[in-house]
Order: C-alpha cells, then structure tokens, then sequence
C-alpha cells in the first residue's frame, strides 16, 4: 500500500502531509499489531426453513442511535450534540442478523427489511435467546463491511435478549415491535459505540439509494437482475472502532479517514487514544463518510487518477487531485441533499433552506461539559466562488478553478441545482441532472452501457481520456448534455473554470497552433506553515500536455524565448518535465536538493535561461506520458517572475500542439 495514493477527506486545522476529515475511556490503540489477520467470518443472511406449524415467529424491530448535529453558518455553538432520544432512532436496514440459543449455537438468521425489522422463525420451545443485528450487508441493496480492526476483521453488533414464553409458544408469535433493539450512540452505556458502526452503514445506504434513485435504476424499489433497471455498488470494507485511530496501523498519530485506493477500504477516524469526548472523531460525519464513500466509486467506477497528498481548500494543487477532493466533496453534499428531499417528497435537485445539506461539516468531539468540541472545518458549496472563504476565484487568472478542489466541489454542486434556484440574486443553478454527472463519472446509463461497457464519452474510457481532471470532466459532460447549457456556463466561468483540457493534460495530437505564452511567474510557496517545502504554481507556473509515445527513438524539445517586463525582473527559465502518467509532481525543492523521483521518464532543466530544452525518448516503453514545460521558480522573489516566455513544443523536429482528442 502506497500511503501518498490514500485519499483522505478535507485537511483539519492539526494535520499535515496526508489531510484528514475528520474529529472516554474507551478501546484504544492497535492492540493486536502482531496477530496475523483472519478472514471476515462467512456471511449468514439466508434464513433455515421452518415449519411455521413447529414454529414460533419473532417480530423485532433494530435501530441505532447517533449524536445529533446543530450546524448554523457562524455560530460559536456548532458541533455534535446529544444522542437524540429513542423516538428519533435510525432503522438498521438490510443488515444480518443472527439468533442464539442459551449455549451459545446460532440457530437462524436473516436480514432486516427496508424499515429495520427482524422477523425470524424459531423452534417451538421456551427459554432465552440473543439476537445480534451486525453492521454489514450483502444483498441487492446494499454491500458493505463495517469492521472493528483489521486483523480479527469482524463486524460490530447490537445485541438483545429474547425470552420466549410458554404463551409464546401456544401462539406461535412473539412481537417485540414497542422494544426494539438499539445500537448505543453513548459511551457511558456501550463503550463500543456500535451506533457510530451502523451510521457509517446508513450513509453507505443512503448512497447506494441516492445514485439508484436519480440514474433511473430503482425500479421502484424491486431489485432486478436486469443491469438497465436496478444498480447496487460493490462490496466495500470499512474499518472502524470507537477511540482509534486508524492511521495508526500506519505508524502516524494524525488523526485522519481515509480511503486505501486499490483495496476497496475505507477507514473511519473513532477517536485518539480511547477519547471520543474531545478529539476528533468522524462516525457521525456524515460529511466525512460520504465523503471517503465518494473516493471508493472513484476508485471502482470512475476513473481515480489522484496522487494523493495534501490539500487545504485554500491552494492551487495537483488538477487530478483537486478533481479526485472536489469530487468527493460535492458527493456527500449532494447525497445529503438528496436524503433531505425525498424524505420530505421534494425534487432531489432543489437547493435545501437548511445550510447543513449544501455544506462540508467536520466536528471534533461532542459538546458536553467538560468537553473541548465543535467544527474543526466547514464550507459551503452553495456560494458564489467570488465571494467563498475558501478557494476564493475571485483574482484567479481563467482556468485557475481546475486546480481549486472546493472551487471543483461547488461547481458540480450549483450545477447539479435546479436552474430557478437562486444561490445570489442574479446567479442559479445550472439544471445539469446527476443522471448526465453519472453517464460522464461512471460511463453509466439504461441502453447497456455500465462498468463493463462504459459510455465513449466518460471519464472510465481511459484508453482515449487517460488522465481525469475537471476540465476533462466538464468537456465530456457537455457532450453528454448536448444542448443548451447557459447557466452551468456562467457557474464555470464564475469558478475559473471551461469545458476543456486546455488549462491541464492538453491531448498533443495536432501540428498547427499559435506559441503559447507565460504572462508571468509566481513565487513557491508553502501550502501551510508546516509545509516541509515551497509548492510550484500548478496553474501559474506550468503547463501539462498529455503525449502519446508509440515507442522507439525521437527527441522532445522545447524551443522559447522570453522578455522581462517589471524594472527589476529576469527573463523566465523553462524546463522541460515528461513524466509517467500515474505520475507525482516532483517539487523543485526536492531536485534542487538532490533527491530523485520513480516518476521522472526523462527531464531537462538548464540552470540558465535557454533557447531550447530536448529530451531523448529512446528506451521509453510505448504508452501515455505527461510532458510538464515549467518556470524554474525555486527561490526566486516575486519581482523577479515579472516576465513573459513564449514557447512552443516540437517531436522530432515538428511542431505539436494540444487539441481535444
């Protein structure tokens, strides 16, 4: 496992190189780090057949409670809050279940219906029985794993006793629909806090319903082994326990959620160290568990091209992964918005009045006395990009929104809105339905087209859209649309953003264009104080082009000039990158330094300005690389970036130019 491909969710203010989403007395710490792993126990969900004559049938109801969330824009009391009250429980939906004798022998099983309910045939004959309700699904409508570590790997419960009586047994019934089983949200009652387990579940669930309802593959509520008609995602595996860390199994002690690209696992922040009072803590993030589930379709039906690494909301970062975040921020939004409306029988696309639904909400503890809690984080992508606290576009330069992530997540947000919902006076939602953000994500649709077989026009048609970024996204979206689209124009041009490939990963597949020019240079920087080193400008100081090389010799080269234009300004020293294409941005504070990179194919970078930079392509295996032409900006103070280049890239001694492909 590569820890710089994890996608983390949203930076909190205490973390560093890989960002967190997230927030006593309990469990804590990886307990078990030299036990060899055991394989999930085998799932049992299919009841044994019973003669309802020799049988009594229990009704019982499982539920699970979770901390509340008061979130209003700006106030000083925003946080977790108590655990709501037993008449405000979530029913556990489609979860195995099991029953136990009193010595301990399973003797039935099942799973819960959409509303929470057990109901289960057993043996004519009275006693005790224990019911378990774990928190993991395998069915047509949902399929995850909520587990407890990752070595003994198995799921979290809530637990009841049944007591079958003697006029049990004569009825042949036994209804426990007014003492249902509840998952505990309360440490002081279950230091498991198994209710966070079955929240996480939840919001899977809700995800699953929401992308089933709006790609017209729910059929009513029926399943149907017809692909065109019902649509379930893939198993995913979730490793949480109250009062850990997960990074931990990592050697870190940054509290984070994370999902492991590749491995179709998600890990959810408990806690720090046995604490859930205080410390961070995302099992009742909603946003932060949607967010990371966001991660999990990327990897598995989109096209996940993100290199990891550290984002703040507040930078110009890597294009992929600014898509891979701003993705993943506008799914929870939208999947919460969804939510919302249906329960409510509204249109899922409206924008909801209450702020919680169109924002990214990140708490650290709860607020009880004695506690230190609220939001670690919080933004709102149902904003004008001009005028956000975060990843502001308001002084970007046109193309700038790409490498923005929550520039990225608000984009698709008041996109995704109906176009006569008004986020600012004289600015609405672009009307775009998610089923086209899907057919464009997933290469998804009802004529056949799914996983398998995906739409030419998505980004999972990797053979001719390699490299994702949300340039690529919106291009391949409008020609899904393939109409009218003037208010998600406006959105796009509000947020610095086109619907083109022009601003990162330029197909170079024509020989007639015009020389492209740097108007300027800006300083490195470091994304925090805490940065271990200064970042290049991805939008400002480089240019990406995607290059198709069929193998065997030529030669890259790029030919420039450039003029200084302040008083006390030098003339711009280009170099020349080409880079794998799964590549990671190789920051000159780390050349400078001496370091090297697996990721390099082959560079040239003159310590003084030149006329040309050439690479050889000799010995390059035939496929898809990332040429990168780059200002040296490494140390250089402003004044002296006050200058213009113009450049132009040739193969072997012919012009190339970026088109769509």
């Amino acid at each position: 496992m590569t820890l710089n491909r994890m996608m983390a969710g949203f930076i909190s203010a205490w973390t560093l190189i890989l960002t967190a989403c997230g927030g006593g007395g309990l469990e804590g710490g990886d307990y078990s780090s030299n036990a060899p792993a055991s394989p999930e126990p085998t799932y049992y969900g299919k009841p044994t057949d019973m003669d309802a004559a020799q049988s009594v049938t229990v009704t019982l109801p499982a539920k699970f409670l979770y901390r509340g969330l008061s979130f209003t824009p700006g106030s000083s009391t925003n946080g977790l809050t108590s655990v709501v009250s037993a008449a405000n429980a979530i029913p556990i939906a489609f979860a195995e279940f099991h029953i136990y004798d009193a010595s301990g022998t399973r003797i039935q099983q099942g799973e819960t219906t959409t509303q929470g309910i057990a109901s289960f045939m057993i043996p004519k004959t009275a006693g005790t029985y224990t019911f378990k309700v774990f928190s993991r699904a395998y069915n047509d409508y949902l399929k995850v794993s909520v587990l407890a570590d990752i070595y003994a790997n198995t799921p979290h419960y809530a637990a009841k006793t049944i007591t079958i009586t003697s006029d049990n047994v004569a009825s042949g019934s036994k209804d426990m629909s007014a003492d249902p089983v509840y998952a505990e949200a309360n440490e002081s009652i279950s230091s498991r806090i198994e209710g966070g387990a079955f929240n996480i579940m939840y919001n899977i669930l809700l995800a699953n319903e929401y992308i089933r309802r709006n790609i017209s593959k729910n059929n009513g509520g029926t399943p149907s082994v017809n692909p065109n008609l019902w649509w379930v995602a893939d198993k995913v595996t979730v490793f949480w326990k109250a009062g850990f860390n997960p990074y931990s199994y990592f050697g870190s002690n940054t509290p984070l959620s994370f999902y492991s690209p590749g491995e179709r696992k998600l890990y959810i922040l408990g806690g720090v160290n046995g604490d859930v009072k205080s410390s961070d803590t995302d099992h009742f993030d909603d946003s932060v568990i949607l967010h990371e589930y966001g991660h999990f379709l990327e990897d598995v039906y989109g096209n996940s091209g993100s290199p990891g690494g550290s984002h703040t909301g507040n930078f110009v970062i890597d294009a992929r992964l600014s898509w891979s975040e701003g993705w993943a921020n506008y799914f929870q939004a939208a999947v919460l918005s969804g939510a919302n409306a249906a329960y409510n029988s509204a249109d899922e696309s409206r924008a909801p009045t209450d702020p919680r639904y169109h924002y990214y909400v990140d708490t650290y503890g709860y607020r009880a006395s004695g506690n230190t809690a609220g939001v670690s984080i919080s933004f709102n992508l149902w904003q004008d990009g001009t005028a956000a606290s975060y990843d502001n576009t308001s002084a970007d330069l046109a193309g700038t929104g790409t490498f923005r992530e929550v520039s990225v997540s608000r984009a698709l947000y008041k996109a995704t809105r109906k176009d006569d919902a008004q986020y600012e006076a004289t600015k609405y939602g672009g009307g775009v339905s998610f089923t086209n953000i899907w057919k464009t994500f997933a290469g998804e649709d009802t004529s056949g087209h799914k996983k398998g077989t995906p739409l030419t026009s998505s980004l999972v048609n990797t053979t001719t859209y390699p490299v994702p970024s949300v340039g690529l996204f919106n291009y391949l979206l409008s020609v899904n649309i393939g109409g009218a689209t003037a208010k998600w124009d406006a959105i796009l041009s509000e947020e610095k953003q086109t619907k083109t490939t022009k601003d990162y990963a330029y197909y170079l597949g024509s020989t007639t264009c015009s020389d492209v020019t740097f108007t300027v240079g800006a300083p490195e920087t470091k994304m925090s104080s805490r940065d271990p080193v200064t970042r290049s400008n991805q939008q400002v100081n480089n240019d990406f082009y995607l290059l198709y090389h069929g193998g065997g010799s030529g030669t890259l080269s790029l030919e420039y000039t450039s003029s200084t234009v302040g008083p006390s300004s030098e003339p711009l020293n280009l170099d020349l990158i080409l880079y794998k294409k799964d590549y990671v941005y190789f920051e000159d504070a780390y050349w400078k330094a001496g370091y090297s990179s697996e990721y390099l194919a082959k560079q040239s970078r003159q310590t003084a300005s030149q006329a040309t930079e050439s690479v050889s392509l000799n010995g390059l295996s035939a496929g898809f690389y990332i040429v990168n032409v780059k200002i040296d900006a490494y140390e250089k103070a402003e004044y002296k970036l006050k200058s213009t280049a113009t450049y132009r890239l040739k193969k072997d001694g012919v012009v190339i130019c970026g088109t769509e492909r």
